[in-house]
């Protein structure tokens, strides 16, 4: 049996940004009703060498267009590279992630697990091959983002658990169990 990148990928991608996108909606909310300014939200952190709220997403979300667009093989898209200040633009942000990573066809994400990725970051350029890229490098930084994201959201005090965080399909899933 072989493994599908684009299973193991693009599907749980989806997730994590349709709860990301959940997960922002409330934060904008809790906001507005503790009367708290979103550009200060955006710049939480929780220590002072981590990056930002608005950091987080970034990163997260460039991690995703970069990690699909590398395993596809097309060009990643434009994407902004200053910090979103409001809640609003971080939205469009994971809209925009969302919408390129629905383009891709599961053809496109296939061929030999083991063709060589090129990842160039802060700390070196670095060579995997396509699913040791995918499962060892790319699936725990957009996780670890993710997870940042959600507890920084969390300590702050919107009110999120872990089924928001999981998504709609699991939300789905709990409810269908218990009727």
């Amino acid at each position: 049996m072989s493994i599908s990148m684009y299973a193991i990928s693009v599907p749980p991608y989806q997730q994590m940004l349709s709860s990301l996108d959940f997960v922002l909606e409330r934060a904008s909310e809790f906001a507005r009703e503790q009367g708290i300014n979103e550009g200060d939200l955006m710049q939480r952190r929780f220590a002072h060498d981590m990056f930002t709220l608005a950091e987080q997403i970034r990163h997260g979300c460039m991690q995703l267009s970069f990690t699909i667009a590398r395993l596809a093989g097309v060009d990643a898209p434009d994407i902004q590279m200053e910090p979103d200040t409001n809640i609003a633009d971080a939205r469009a942000r994971v809209a925009e992630t969302l919408a390129f990573i629905n383009s891709v066809t599961p053809e496109q994400m296939e061929g030999d697990p083991e063709r060589i990725v090129d990842v160039k970051t802060r700390l070196a350029a670095l060579k995997f091959g396509a699913l040791e890229h995918l499962v060892h490098y790319a699936n725990p930084q957009v996780y670890f983002h993710m997870t940042t994201i959600y507890d920084l959201l969390r300590a702050e005090g919107v009110q999120i658990g872990k089924g928001d965080f999981l998504g709609d399909d699991f939300k789905a899933m709990i409810a269908a169990a218990n009727s």
